[in-house]
């Protein structure tokens, strides 16, 4: 996978379009599509801020256990995602603890982590685990590495035991900051290392 192609995949993840629909970029210098995907869900997250900042500033006033129900049964994962970085991190990641490894990947995926990165750092080690468990299982590798840069190491350690050596390739193509790559080679253990394609030893 490109540098070009990987960009394009992201942009169709935040656009909710195949990817194929946006093949006509291709040619555009990657710096460009990473600024397109950037102002794009900047607009998208900012799209209706006063409604979400109102309705983050009134789940003060609800018991946690009620809004872990109402994020699952009538939020939803995209409107949960959008008011996630607009909670308090302690409150959010109590909120997250109570919620199912299965909404919480469906809200991983909708997630702008920059936004959210707070919350992210607080989740216990296990939440966290169990999102990546089901996230590879979806083989959403766009989701996974996009949380790389946000993790602590020895979740990430245990982590990467649910990603089979064939797709740490694709999610190495797929980070953000290249310089990443780094960081994932060297937490992984030598034999799967050794199993890597040369260029990503």
């Amino acid at each position: 996978m490109t540098p070009a192609e990987a960009e394009i995949r992201k942009l169709a993840r935040v656009l909710g379009v195949a990817p194929g629909r946006l093949a006509y970029l291709a040619e555009v210098p990657v710096e460009d599509l990473r600024e397109l995907r950037e102002r794009t869900t900047t607009v998208l997250f900012d799209a209706h801020l006063g409604v979400l900042e109102r309705m983050a500033g009134a789940s003060k006033l609800l018991p946690t256990p009620v809004l872990a129900k109402m994020a699952e049964r009538v939020f939803g994962p995209l409107l949960a995602a959008r008011i996630a970085g607009l909670v308090e991190a302690s409150r959010g990641a109590e909120i997250a603890g109570r919620l199912s490894p299965v909404f919480l990947a469906d809200v991983a995926a909708e997630l702008d982590p920059r936004r959210a990165r707070g919350i992210i750092a607080k989740l216990p080690a296990p939440v966290v685990v169990a999102v990546a468990r089901e996230l590879a299982r979806r083989e959403d590798w766009i989701t996974i590495a996009r949380f790389v840069d946000h993790l602590p190491d020895s979740t990430i350690v245990t982590s990467l035991e649910f990603i089979p050596d064939e797709a740490l390739p694709e999610v190495a193509a797929l980070l953000d900051d290249p310089s990443k790559i780094t960081k994932v080679r060297d937490l992984l253990p030598p034999e799967r290392l050794a199993r890597l394609p040369e260029h990503l030893r």
